[in-house]
């Protein structure tokens, strides 16, 4: 995951720190996860050519251009430049990236064109063929070296019949985990000791963002930190806006943990707050003994 670089900041207490801005404060709440989150593009009995075909492409085309317009607006503002305008575009072609990591939800190169003059540009986009998100959302991140940075809500979307349907990316995510998690975390000595003696919350290039994997995650061939948590214990923090919920590069099945939506995913506590929020929850885990898995 992006970890953390040292910049010294005071420990206050929660409440000094004033909410911080996010795209939607309130998640959209769902009750369930729309089944087609769960499909395979490819397994054992089904081949990447299968993955090609004229329906999957066609379907991926729909997807994806409902998943950028509803996204365009963080696109835009997210990027370090603006290659195109994210507005009154439509998709040309979708190509299925070769690879070896895309048995659960495939990288599509989506070609767009912008209707007013004209510009193509070509977007990367995850799909299953039936449900679509963002490829890699934590690139979007905004307000660096800011103790209070704006909190993403991203937009996935999901075909229903044969209508293109949009949800909340996190809550999607969220929702599909099992009860009991673990956030995984590598860390230096130096930050362990952060947490455990109270001492000054640390942020850097990124803001005050702390950032972690669902369950496992061998950063950078160093062993996580394992910290108890549990699915509603997230979801009310997302729900709070204290969280962001990032679709993660493609990685290797052995590499990092993934729930029951074959999608990589980070956790990331934004804001001094939310990772004063989380300090009891890791001081306890820590204070156990706890060790790199």
């Amino acid at each position: 995951m992006k970890w953390l670089f040292i910049v010294y900041t005071a420990v206050l207490p929660i409440h000094v720190y004033g909410a911080h801005s996010c795209e939607h404060v309130f998640a959209e709440e769902i009750q369930a996860v729309p089944r087609v989150f769960f499909h395979r593009l490819i397994s054992k009995n089904l081949l990447e050519p299968s993955a090609n075909t004229d329906l999957v492409l066609a379907n991926v085309a729909k997807l994806a251009e409902a998943v950028l317009h509803e996204n365009s607006k963080i696109i835009e503002s997210g990027r370090a430049y603006n290659r195109l305008r994210m507005t009154d575009f439509v998709v040309e072609q979708v190509k299925l990236i070769p690879g070896k990591y895309v048995d659960g939800y495939g990288i599509f190169m989506v070609k767009i064109r912008n209707k007013i003059n004209g510009d193509i540009e070509f977007e990367p986009v995850r799909s299953n063929g039936r449900a679509a998100f963002v490829e890699r959302s934590f690139q979007f991140r905004k307000d660096l070296k800011s103790s209070e940075p704006v909190v993403n809500r991203f937009k996935a979307t999901y075909l229903e019949n044969d209508s293109v349907k949009s949800i909340d990316q996190g809550e999607v995510l969220i929702s599909s985990l099992p009860e009991q998690i673990k956030l995984s975390r590598v860390m230096s000595q130096s930050e362990r000791e952060q947490w455990l003696k109270d001492k000054s919350v640390l942020f850097g290039s990124y803001g005050a963002r702390t950032h972690f994997a669902i369950n496992y995650f061998k950063f950078q061939k160093q062993e996580p930190y394992m910290i108890p948590y549990t699915r509603q214990q997230l979801l009310e923090a997302y729900r709070r806006g204290e969280v962001e919920i990032n679709t993660y590069d493609a990685t290797p099945h052995m590499q990092m943990w993934r729930g029951k939506i074959d999608l990589e995913m980070e956790v990331v506590f934004v804001g001094l707050g939310a990772m004063n929020g989380l300090r009891p929850t890791m001081k306890e885990a820590l204070q156990q003994g706890i060790l790199p898995f």
